[in-house]
């Protein structure tokens, strides 16, 4: 199972570079002390987002000790800078922490912190600026979270799964200079046949 989880991300990886060939759009990876990949995706610089997160969730992660959620801010350089200094290259930049502040928005996680806290450092590299949209609490913390929640539990029945957030639509607000989603789109497969098993598109309530 291990080799086949390592082979699906490379192809994986692979196959997802041709989606980040969008204007404005640059690739981004997460990867923990132990050079594992943990997450990555396709950031979007204009709407300041991103587009796309993407990661192989497994049962073993989701068993055994669980660390506390990390009392952290969101930071620029969990992935060691690489993706803040590609953007400043390009004429872009990235959020900040602050900028959600008092907004009435939830910094709501593409890669969330439950689904890599088997490790205090794992869970502290979900707190990254590139992670996030603006979510209003309810759909944060009730909509969201129940397909995060199914998620988890197909990972644990199927052994391994491949998690795609998508996020393509907005509404015209803005955070700051930051823009709003109107939904979410989740899409989970089977790692062993690649068979698509959930898909949802979650819808925010302004």
């Amino acid at each position: 199972m291990k080799k086949l989880i390592i082979l699906s991300i490379f192809l994986f990886r692979v196959i997802f570079a041709f989606a980040c060939d969008l204007p404005g759009h640059f690739r981004f990876e997460v990867i923990n002390s132990y050079e594992e990949l943990l997450y990555f995706g396709c950031y979007d610089a204009v709407n300041r987002g991103p587009h796309i997160t993407e990661y192989i969730l497994t049962r073993e992660r989701l068993e055994g000790q669980r660390a506390a959620r990390p009392a952290a801010r969101f930071t620029q350089n969990r992935d060691g800078g690489v993706l803040q200094a590609l953007l400043a290259e390009n004429g872009f930049s990235l959020p900040n922490h602050d900028n959600f502040t008092n907004s009435g928005f939830d910094r709501g996680h593409m890669a969330p912190n439950a689904d890599f806290n088997d490790t205090h450092e794992n869970a502290l590299l979900t707190f990254f600026i590139a992670n996030i949209w603006p979510q209003t609490p309810r759909l944060n913390r009730v909509d969201w979270l129940v397909t995060e929640n199914e998620t988890r539990r197909l990972a644990r029945e199927y052994g391994a799964v491949r998690v795609i957030i998508l996020v393509d639509e907005f509404s015209g607000r803005f955070v700051r200079d930051i823009q709003v989603p109107t939904n979410f789109k989740r899409f989970v497969y089977c790692v062993v046949t690649d068979d698509l098993i959930y898909e949802i598109t979650v819808w925010q309530e302004f």
